[in-house]
């Protein structure tokens, strides 16, 4: 099963020299908080070759990244500190733990070795975090890598010692198995806390070097890796301690921690038996000044070169810190400990490290915005490496403490007055309270005890003894009032003035209420039910439900007009089909009302002829006067259905008598014929009509028929029943 690894190696770059007062480049430490002077590229790696092309110039956000001490951040895989050792402000980050296709980044620095200083060394912490994908199809030239080197550009060629290739392979020496997992989410994530690498740059002296630092994906682009960076702003020989400081009785040589072995040798030579075999060597009493004394220092494997130091022992100039005991500052209010002016006197060269403990273990997370009370340190070191602390303390002023209550909102027409006690109750030494317009007090509030229009306001209280103070926003809300609409309207019958028609225009959502009088004192009972009569006159108010507030009261005008009428409207008489009713007969006519027939009581479908109703059922009367107004009356058409048709003749004796002489059935003029027939028991037709009032008497051609069995075919369309139909039967022709 695949499992990639993710690798984590702390790395912090220091750049020391061994002159006192050596120039360290602007900015290579990255204390300025950015890049300037740093170079940042971002390009791609190829597969499956692994060569890397830079393509980009500049710093990318999120590729090239400034990390402060103050953030307190921690590697996400190591779980180590991101705060550089050596208690510098800021370090940077190249690259990152997303999984970008080819994606390669890389930082560089140029500098000159200065011209006297043939004793120059780098030595480097490093913190490297590389995703291993360790599935078979990667190869060591294409897998994630971080490189660091070092390129001689006075002469074109990389320095001996300074080139490193860490790429992400297992089984790398020195590492931690980390509990948390890489970006596919495995748990192979390892970690190596900070290590040292230290190279030799001895005989460099005037020429110009460039710093290289390059960390790039897997070149399929799902394998990631990046690096921590930071560089020594001292630039003073890597060996400590070994200035003789004012005071001191024995003194403690110091070489750079970290690396695998050391051996420490009396002379300026590394020969004969050491006398000490630790990264220090304190030496009590105090040895001659002109003393010199030689370190080795071995790396671990793969991880540098052997490197040895001498240094001489000299007496270091004095120096003095001088700090300002004491600040008091208001509560809240951030305190620098960093301006010059708590440090004036002192002859000790910034920069200073600042602590929260005599014991000088933790460093103070943002010297220049300390917000508590307490008492921290200052620590001043010289360019011999003497140093000296002195503590201040910082004490907090008697500031008040403000509580706001908002006061209750209030209508357009009414003020708000914030200086009522009720504003600030339960605040702490509010005894002198200001008022403004600005959050930052510039801008005096004149109007606080009548405040006439909703915003934002801030009321500051100060203790008049030290100046302290307090500032708190304080929100008055005053709310317009509803708007109010009103609209004459008109009405039949019964007048409504709560229709919405009556205030069109007014505030959405608003509440009205119905009165009298003008003063709207009287309220009305019925609004819904005004009786008839013109240009009548009452009186509405709106109010906003939400915020309470009421406009004023308006007028409203509204006309009654009374229905018109349907006098003496009776039924009409009773007919039977196909006989017809005129129902614009069955009532009175009034003089200037209209009348219209419908088929519904909706009144939405005409009668097409009034004068002539076919159908019987309900049918409605509209009556329409010159205001508009309209009643709908029902009237019902009696129309009887029409005689059936005597299907039951079956017999006729057509012989001259007078009597039953003609075959015809009983046919109303409610059918409408298409054909009435008569055929012969062999088929063939004797007779044709399409009057139904005519019949067969019994003859085809002029010549009698003789007795017996013929049959007949009706053919006809019921007006009536709407529908066609078609009979068949017999006769029997009897003599």
């Amino acid at each position: 099963m695949f499992r990639p690894l993710v690798y984590t190696i702390a790395f912090f770059l220091i750049l020391c020299a061994t002159a006192v007062n050596a120039q360290c480049p602007t900015n290579i430490g990255f204390d300025m908080g950015d890049f300037t002077g740093w170079t940042g590229y971002t390009g791609n790696i190829e597969n499956p070759s692994g060569v890397i092309t830079f393509t980009g110039q500049g710093i990318v956000d999120g590729i090239h990244s400034i990390i402060t001490r103050a953030s307190q951040q921690v590697d996400q895989y190591g779980g180590f500190s991101l705060t550089s050792p050596n208690g510098s402000s800021t370090i940077a980050k190249l690259g990152d733990n997303s999984s970008g296709v080819n994606k390669a980044q890389k930082l560089t620095y140029t500098f000159t070795v200065p011209q006297n200083n043939n004793d120059f060394s780098l030595i480097y912490y490093y913190a490297v975090v590389l995703e291993d994908p360790n599935d078979g199809r990667h190869t060591d030239l294409n897998k994630p890598k971080f490189i660091a080197a070092v390129y001689n550009v006075t002469d074109d060629k990389y320095t001996d010692c300074a080139n490193f290739n860490f790429v992400s392979i297992r089984n790398l020496p020195g590492f931690t198995h980390s509990s948390v997992g890489g970006y596919h989410g495995d748990l192979d994530v390892y970690y190596k806390e900070w290590s040292p690498v230290t190279i030799d740059l001895r005989g460099y002296a005037g020429k110009t070097l460039r710093l290289e630092f390059t960390t790039n994906n897997c070149a399929p682009g799902a394998h990631f890796a990046y690096a921590y960076l930071d560089v020594e702003q001292n630039c003073a020989s890597p060996v400590t301690g070994n200035y003789i400081c004012d005071g001191s009785t024995s003194l403690t040589l110091k070489a750079p921690a970290g690396f695998a072995s050391y051996a420490w040798y009396l002379g300026s030579s590394a020969t004969g038996t050491p006398v000490a075999t630790t990264n220090t060597y304190s030496i009590n009493p105090l040895p001659a000044v002109g003393t010199q004394y030689t370190v080795r220092i071995e790396p671990y494997p793969g991880l540098g070169c052997e490197d040895v130091i001498t240094t001489t022992i000299m007496r270091a100039d004095k120096l003095v810190l001088t700090v300002q005991p004491q600040l008091s500052a208001c509560r809240d209010v951030p305190v620098d400990i960093t301006a010059a002016s708590i440090t004036a006197g002192s002859t000790y060269p910034p920069p200073y490290l600042y602590y929260t403990d005599a014991q000088l273990q933790n460093f103070v997370v943002d010297p220049t915005k300390i917000t508590t009370a307490g008492r921290f340190y200052i620590k001043a070191t010289g360019p011999s490496g003497c140093s000296d602390v002195s503590p201040i303390t910082i004490t907090r002023l008697a500031t008040p403490t403000l509580i706001i209550t908002n006061p209750p909102q209030v209508c357009a027409g009414t003020t708000v007055d914030i200086s009522l006690p009720a504003v600030t109750a339960g605040s702490v030494m509010a005894n002198y309270l200001t008022y403004f317009i600005d959050a930052a007090c510039l801008i005096p509030l004149t109007n606080y005890k009548a405040i006439a229009k909703t915003n934002t306001y801030y009321i500051k209280a100060t203790n008049t003894t030290n100046g302290c103070y307090d500032v708190k926003q304080v929100t008055v809300l005053v709310n317009d009032l509803p708007v109010l609409k009103t609209n004459t309207i008109s009405a039949c019958n019964l007048g409504d003035i709560t229709v919405d028609a009556a205030t069109t225009g007014s505030t959405p959502g608003a509440q009205f209420s119905y009165w009298n009088n003008p003063d709207g004192t009287n309220p009305m009972l019925t609004p819904k039910a005004i009786p008839v009569g013109t240009n009548q006159k009452y009186y509405i108010r709106a109010t906003n439900p939400t915020t309470g507030c009421v406009s004023d009261v308006k007028p409203i005008f509204i006309n009654v007009y009374e229905y018109p009428q349907i006098k003496n409207l009776t039924d009409p008489p009773a007919v039977t089909f196909p006989a017809t009713i005129d129902i614009t007969q069955s009532f009175t006519r009034q003089a200037g009302t209209a009348y219209y027939y419908y088929m519904d009581s909706l009144a939405t479908r005409l009668i097409p002829d009034a004068t002539k109703i076919a159908v019987r059922g309900t049918y409605y009367i509209q009556a329409v006067n010159g205001n508009n107004c309209s009643i709908i009356k029902a009237v019902h058409a009696n129309i009887n259905a029409p005689n059936a048709v005597d299907y039951g003749i079956n017999t006729f004796t057509p012989n001259g008598d007078g009597k039953n002489d003609v075959f015809r059935l009983n046919i109303t003029n409610s059918i409408k014929l298409n054909h009435f027939r008569i055929y012969g028991s062999w088929g063939g037709l004797l007779f044709e009509t399409t009057d139904y009032l005519k019949g067969w008497d019994g003859t085809y051609n002029g010549q009698k028929m003789p007795i017996g069995t013929y049959y007949w075919i009706l053919d006809g369309y019921d007006t009536y029943l709407k529908q066609s139909f078609t009979k068949a039967g017999s006769v029997t022709l009897i003599l």
